[in-house]
């Protein structure tokens, strides 16, 4: 009897003993997914805090933190005024490649240069010189225009990293580059084609006297027919771009290979 007695109080206190366990495991689980949905919560808000971008610009030199998309830069109140046409937003890791690209460049130029003598030699280190003044930006090509942005919600692209953003206000001239007498900024003037800004300019030895190539300021480009046989009217807008480039020569791909580089360096330009 008292063995019987001692088995039944020896498996009470085990079941007791089995259900306080079975009630702390399922606390301790319920704890356990509570730590994780809060630890994934937490790290949610820190991704996406993490994924906005940060963008500064110019030329006010103003950082806007946290911006989650296109749409909440372009309405800033600070950029009223504005002119998106030639608006660039840049993105940071995408500014080191292209300033190695042209950096490439401008070696090539020195390199083409070295091989010809002359009045050949000294238009490619011209061409240089004004290429070495040139700032280039790892521009991003979409619309800035924000009723576009807004009406669009495909243009309403998300911003992650770091950008920046040059909106200022509209030129009054045009610039003039490439195998030319005096390069540089020239007076816009509304309904003037590319072959009427160059009259009047020299062409240095080896420059493409036929066509010339514009650069609009939403990084555009159109090839425009100056000579009297192929000429055809085409129209500059305000902050354009008129480059001048070489002459293609037979046998040789060299400087249809350099006209290239230096258009896809003057569409990433970055506004003065």
């Amino acid at each position: 009897m008292k063995i019987k007695a001692m088995t039944r109080s020896s498996t009470t206190w085990w079941m007791t003993l089995r259900l306080s366990t079975l009630r702390f495991c399922r606390s301790d689980k319920r704890s356990v997914i509570r730590r994780v949905l809060a630890a994934f919560c937490l790290s949610t808000l820190q991704f996406s805090a993490y994924a906005a971008g940060n963008v500064t610009i110019y030329p006010q030199n103003q950082t806007i933190k946290n911006v989650e998309r296109l749409a909440d830069l372009v309405t800033q109140p600070s950029l009223a005024n504005a002119w998106w046409p030639g608006a660039v937003i840049s993105e940071r890791q995408a500014s080191a490649a292209e300033e190695q690209q042209h950096q490439k460049l401008l070696a090539s130029l020195s390199a083409l240069a070295a091989g010809e003598d002359g009045d050949d030699a000294a238009a490619i280190n011209g061409v240089r010189q004004q290429m070495q003044a040139v700032h280039v930006t790892g521009r991003q090509f979409v619309d800035l225009d924000p009723d576009w942005v807004r009406v669009h919600p495909r243009a309403n692209v998300p911003l992650q990293g770091d950008y920046s953003l040059w909106a200022g206000v509209q030129p009054a001239t045009i610039t003039l580059v490439g195998l030319v007498s005096s390069p540089g900024a020239k007076p816009f003037v509304a309904g003037r084609s590319a072959d009427e800004y160059l009259d009047g300019i020299d062409k240095l030895s080896g420059a493409d006297r036929s066509f010339a190539w514009v650069i609009y300021p939403d990084g555009k480009t159109q090839k425009a027919p100056v000579a009297y046989w192929n000429n055809r009217h085409v129209e500059l807008t305000p902050g354009s771009i008129l480059f001048v480039g070489f002459k293609e020569r037979l046998l040789n791909s060299d400087f249809e290979q350099m006209n290239q580089q230096i258009l896809h360096s003057l569409t990433h330009r970055r506004p003065d």
